[in-house]
This record gives structure tokens, sequence and C-alpha cells, in this order.
């Protein structure tokens, strides 16, 4: 399973203590039922969905007619199969519509809407299962697997996703057990890891993939490729790359297709990565920033913005033409700083600049 943990993705504190709860029937899966953008699912853009939680949380936090003590869910999994934990294990969920409902499941929600991206991805498919493995065996929960729907008047969890529900949830491929970095028999390996500051496995992007890919075709080992190595990590680069450690008398785990630093050293002959960070370019200046400013420094701060993983707000991008996306995106990354959170007020000033580009 590809956890990420709440400090990892920035989690604010609850309001007040979360109850507690031993066990449940099961788990009841969600979508955002609001629009979610199409391009949230394009591999590059994994780097927002930390940001998109910690929306989630904070519009659940502000909703004083619920009286949400936390983020509702007790888990939330994004189109890259990367399951956030919400509340988390034995804590009474929020989201099923009442206190009974909450009581008998939880409640794990995916990242899809009711416009944009609709339709679940296979990597996010697994990530739900993760989830409800995970809580049934960390958090007690039982076999029941249904959508809010089931119960609670509302069109949640959407079509697409309420009928993989309702085919019992199965695994893309076939099965329905499973999680964490070893794949059901026979299936693929779809998690990631991180070598010398670069990320390898299912959905890794950038040159540094692309040069994997070719090394593994210059030592004979690219019969998976239909099209040629590419700057994101397919199964094919999996199949790939599983060969190669075969080659080198690798078994089991160690030859599932996701590199280890040795035999990425080996295959490579260096391991790239690991440069030394770079300073902060210098303050611009507070009247850069705000509305009606249009300049290269709102560029850079939206890009630094989306690459620090606090671009959730951008439909198109950034762009030179400062926008209420930008000053949500800096008020979230405020949000995440002890030393910011004083005055979250989404304006840049010279500490949110040096922390973000630090």
């Amino acid at each position: 399973m590809q956890f990420v943990s709440r400090s990892a993705w920035g989690a604010r504190p609850s309001r007040y203590a979360l109850a507690y709860i031993g066990s449940t029937r099961g788990v009841k899966v969600h979508y955002e039922g609001s629009p979610v953008p199409a391009a949230l699912a394009r591999p590059e853009n994994h780097g927002q969905c930390a940001g998109r939680v910690r929306d989630i949380q904070a519009s659940h936090l502000a909703n004083r007619d619920e009286d949400y003590s936390d983020i509702a869910y007790n888990a939330m999994v994004c189109p890259h199969g990367y399951v956030y934990e919400g509340r988390g294990a034995h804590r009474k969920t929020g989201a099923n519509g009442n206190q009974s409902l909450n009581q008998a499941h939880y409640a794990v929600c995916a990242m899809v809407g009711d416009s944009g991206l609709t339709n679940p991805t296979d990597a996010q498919l697994n990530g739900v299962r993760d989830a409800i493995e995970w809580l049934r065996s960390s958090g007690g929960a039982g076999s029941e697997i249904k959508g809010h729907r089931d119960g609670y008047a509302t069109s949640c969890p959407g079509g697409p996703l309420y009928a993989w529900v309702q085919r019992g949830a199965p695994r893309p491929g076939g099965g329905s057990g499973g999680g964490g970095g070893t794949p059901p028999t026979g299936g693929l390996a779809r998690y990631t890891v991180t070598i010398n500051g670069l990320v390898y496995g299912y959905g890794a992007h950038g040159d540094h993939v692309t040069a994997v890919g070719k090394a593994l075709v210059a030592k004979k080992f690219g019969r998976h490729y239909s099209e040629g190595p590419g700057p994101t990590w397919t199964d094919s680069d999996t199949e790939n790359y599983a060969d190669y450690q075969k080659s080198l008398g690798l078994s089991g785990s160690d030859a599932d297709g996701v590199p280890g630093e040795s035999s990425l050293k080996q295959l490579l002959g260096y391991l790239p990565g690991g440069t030394s960070a770079k300073p902060a370019p210098p303050f611009p200046g507070a009247d850069k920033f705000g509305p009606g400013s249009n300049n290269a420094y709102v560029t850079a701060l939206g890009n630094q913005l989306v690459k620090k993983g606090y671009g959730s707000h951008y439909t198109e991008g950034p762009g030179p033409r400062w926008g209420e996306a930008d000053r949500l995106n800096v008020r979230d990354f405020q949000l995440s700083r002890a030393e910011l959170r004083g005055d979250p007020d989404g304006i840049p000033g010279p500490t949110t600049w040096r922390l973000l580009f630090s």
C-alpha cells in the first residue's frame, strides 16, 4: 500500500478528540461529489493530491453546520493509487449520514467527482482496495463493502464507482486481497521507491525514468515495450526491469520490477539525483503579488507551489496573472508551516517565499 500519513500530507489538528470505534461491519465507498479536474489523473500531477486532501480537510473544519471535528473520511485515495490517512483506523467517520450509519461502517473517499474525472483509474481502484484491507487489518472492519448511497439518500459514490462496488470491489485484473508493496499473485508491482531523491516505479515521471528505459533496451531488456521507453513509468518498464533483476540472480520481491539502489547503479553505472539544493531566489517584494499583479514572479511562485504539492486550486496551471487560485494555494502552504500559520492570508512575504523555495 502506498500510504501517506497525516503528518506527511500536512494535516491540521482535529478540532476536538475523535471518537474511538473498536470495529465496524465494513467500509462504505465515497466520491467527492463535486468537479474533479480530469488532469489530476496525469502522473505528473500527483504532486497536487496532498494539497487536495488539505483543501477537503479545511472545508470540513470550516463547516460548522455539520460541526466536523476533522476531515470526514477515514481515508482518501488519489487517482495514482495513494492512500491518504484521514481520521484513520479506530476512529468513527463523519461521512456516512448520521451517527448510526457512521458507527456501522468506515468511509473511504476516492478523488473522483460528478464531472471532469468521473471514472476511477485502475491504480485508484487498487488504492481503494488497499484502504479497505488496511481498515480490516488495523481497524477491525468487517467484510461488508458498500456505497455511500446504500442506506442514505445520495448519489454518492457516483455511477462508475458504485458499479465497481456492486461487483464486489475487485482489484483490476482480478483478485480482491493483497495490498502493500507486493501485488496480488500474478499481478504487477504498482508501488514506488525513492532513490537518491528520485522516484521510480509505476506512475513515476521524469527524464530519469527515460534513462532507465533506454539503459534496459541497451542491455537487451526491452521486449515488453511496444513504443519504446518514455518519461512515465508504466507496467512495461516494470516487466522489463524485472527481467533485468532476474538476470542478476535476484528472485521473489527482489525481482518485482521496482528498482533497488544496487540494481539501479549496476544498470546505469551511477545513481542519478542527489544534487544539492539551490538557495532560494531573492524575494522580489510584496508589491509583485496580489490583485492586479501580472509578472514573471507570479508564474515562478505558481510553479513552485505545484512542485511542492500545493497547486490543487489551479484549473489551467500557473500563469503570470495573479488570481484567487494563487492566493488559495499560498494560503494552503502557509497553513502547512508552523512559522506561517499565524497569518495565512495567501499573500507571500519574505518568509513564505524563503520556505517555499527552500
